[in-house]
């Protein structure tokens, strides 16, 4: 992880759902998918997941 992160990442998925990159996680506030890897790989699969997931967020 690098040593300027300044905050989380947010990228809005296909159905509306927010997909958020946190210092330890990554998370999908539709479906509730997340990743635990390195911060590098976590950006991408959260970019990806956002391109593909159709969820809607939840309430």
């Amino acid at each position: 992880m690098p040593s300027y992160f300044t905050g989380p990442i947010r990228y809005r998925s296909e159905g509306g759902a927010i997909v958020t990159v946190e210092n330890l996680y990554a998370e999908c506030a539709g479906c509730g998918a997340e990743n635990y890897s390195d911060y590098s790989i976590r950006r991408k699969w959260a970019e990806k997941h956002a391109e593909k997931c159709r969820a809607l967020p939840r309430r």
